[in-house]
């Protein structure tokens, strides 16, 4: 099966193929979103050196020396569009078929650089890893050099072939990008490594590590990664009365709202259908029993294991897990 196939099976809500290249269904927007954010947390939020995040590049790095906030080691990030050369051979679309990218360039001294290179790489192929449903296929290629520099690419390999989602870059040699910044400190002895990650190019490696080919269970992505993280089914019998159903109505749009209020993307349906559709990890079940004992039932999908919780820690229970 090839990767065409492979988005048509997983429906064009996430992603599709087009001419220009990828086309992103409103799921896909969600998605490509989130993992946006999980980049945004690890590499910006969470990153062990002070990141500055901007598009100007020369600009921002005038801002940091100035402001004496450039004691290395010290990082620019930007998130932008780019029309550079990916990996569009792949899918048979133009060299120019602009997609969405996220850099980080680290500043350190040339005697701690290089093992900067190597730990970034580390870091880096566990954190696609941790977001991976098959975590073996993610992993680092040979060293390679170009125009000078070294680069070490992380490529989710498939049957239908490797998809790059990250390049690693060692820079030794970075004079010209201080050559316009108006400072009176020496860079001679400064190095730069750069990771840049193709968030569009990211999406569909982890759509398509979601997918089991074989067919042996359903399709499941990484619950930090969900367009939506929680939908509700409400148990009905034959014989109960239409007050309970409204009760259990009411019920269920007072956990919804309870979650939405925290940030987390529900969604309201009465279709399994939609439930597979979205790839939504968790489905909260409720009965009448619910109204009297507040205890609910929690189902993962990736597991199909249900737990009973009290309706006081679905909130915390869900956040453990998104």
């Amino acid at each position: 099966m090839n990767i065409g196939n492979i988005l048509k099976e997983l429906s064009s809500h996430f992603i599709s193929l087009t001419e220009c290249g990828l086309k992103y269904g409103p799921q896909g927007k969600m998605l490509l979103r989130n993992l946006e954010e999980q980049w945004f947390l690890n590499c910006i939020t969470m990153s062990r050196y002070n990141i500055f995040l901007s598009d100007e590049f020369n600009q921002t790095l005038n801002f940091v020396i100035k402001t004496e906030m450039s004691d290395i080691p010290f990082g620019l990030a930007s998130i932008k569009n780019s029309k550079d050369y990916w990996d569009s051979n792949l899918l048979s679309i133009q060299k120019s078929n602009p997609h969405r990218i996220a850099a980080t360039n680290i500043f350190n001294n040339n005697t701690e650089t290089k093992d900067v290179f190597h730990k970034i790489q580390k870091e880096r192929k566990i954190w696609w890893r941790r977001l991976a449903q098959y975590p073996s296929r993610f992993k680092l290629t040979e060293a390679k050099k170009i125009k000078g520099f070294n680069v070490v690419d992380i490529e989710a390999q498939f049957p239908f072939g490797n998809v790059i989602v990250e390049k690693i870059t060692y820079h030794t040699d970075v004079q010209k990008l201080f050559s316009q910044v108006d400072s009176k400190k020496d860079f001679t002895n400064i190095q730069m490594v750069e990771h840049k990650v193709s968030l569009d190019w990211g999406c569909l490696a982890l759509l398509c590590d979601a997918y089991d080919m074989n067919k042996s269970s359903k399709t499941h992505l990484h619950s930090k990664l969900a367009p939506h993280k929680v939908a509700f089914h409400i148990k009905r019998s034959n014989n109960e009365e239409n007050t309970q159903n409204d009760d259990l109505n009411r019920f269920v749009l007072y956990l919804n709202n309870m979650l939405r209020t925290k940030g987390l993307n529900t969604i309201l349906t009465t279709s399994e259908k939609i439930i597979d559709t979205c790839l939504i990890p968790f489905i909260v079940s409720v009965d009448t029993t619910s109204l009297e004992n507040g205890i609910i039932y929690v189902r993962d999908r990736s597991t199909t294991l249900s737990e009973a919780i009290h309706i006081t820690d679905l909130v915390k229970y869900i956040i453990l897990r998104c």
